[in-house]
């Protein structure tokens, strides 16, 4: 493919993403991330998806920052920094190939887990002792695939009752952990001139994504919605560790 076919091809991949985060909250990465890993190498895909979360949480931060958890945030993040650290150097460390099928697998379980269990806002809590462990999986899912959501939305949707108090928690989390992983992956020479020139392609068609998204908020049946991009995610998955 010409340089200008994967900016189109991986724009409507990024549209299609941010589309469905724009109507349905529905993490944009777990979509993209897996699709553009079919055609672009993974340690160059999750440096692009890591400016776009520091630029959206940079956004969303400053209006939601005084309901952050600041408890439960700390406890999550204590088992993170360490993930995160782990988690690039994996991706420092491994092939693209070895990167893609141990990805491949981590896609399929994040989309069996959707496609089976319903969002049924569970009442009880459990106990924070699962928070530093939560909190190191999604650190090391983060860094290596830009997948730092599902154990993270998993504890806290144990924790927080209140939809705004959840939701500017994982932001105010998202955004720390962006922080830190700008940090190492510059560290590691994972921000290039070439990943920045990438994201700058990109970010119009991550603009019309959310757009588009907000405005098909309540035309579709979210759950239906859901279980398709499951499918999706789970066909993704064997491609990717064939």
């Amino acid at each position: 493919m010409t340089p200008i076919q994967i900016v189109f091809l991986a724009g409507t991949v990024v549209l299609i993403g941010h589309l469905i985060k724009g109507f349905s909250g529905f993490a944009s990465a777990l979509f993209a991330i897996p699709l553009l890993a079919l055609f672009l190498e993974i340690k160059f895909i999750v440096p692009v998806f890591l400016l776009f979360d520091f630029i959206s949480g940079l956004f969303l931060v400053t209006q939601t920052r005084r309901l952050i958890d600041k408890k439960n945030a700390f406890l999550l993040l204590s088992g993170l920094v360490i993930g995160t650290a782990m988690g690039t150097y994996f991706l420092v460390s491994f092939e693209n190939e070895v990167l893609k099928r141990i990805f491949g697998v981590v896609v399929i379980l994040f989309a069996l887990r959707i496609l089976i269990l319903e969002d049924d806002g569970a009442k009880k809590q459990i106990s924070k002792i699962w928070a530093p462990i939560s909190g190191f999986a999604g650190g090391c899912s983060g860094a290596m695939f830009g997948l730092n959501g599902p154990p993270l939305v998993l504890y806290l949707g144990f924790q927080l009752k209140d939809k705004q108090i959840f939701r500017s928690t994982l932001y105010g989390i998202f955004f720390i952990d962006a922080c830190y992983r700008l940090v190492l992956f510059s560290l590691n020479k994972l921000i290039t001139m070439e990943v920045i020139r990438f994201v700058l392609y990109l970010v119009p068609f991550l603009l019309i994504g959310l757009y588009l998204g907000a405005k098909l908020q309540t035309k579709i049946n979210q759950n239906a919605f859901k279980k398709i991009i499951a499918l999706i995610l789970i066909l993704t998955g064997i491609l990717l560790t064939l």
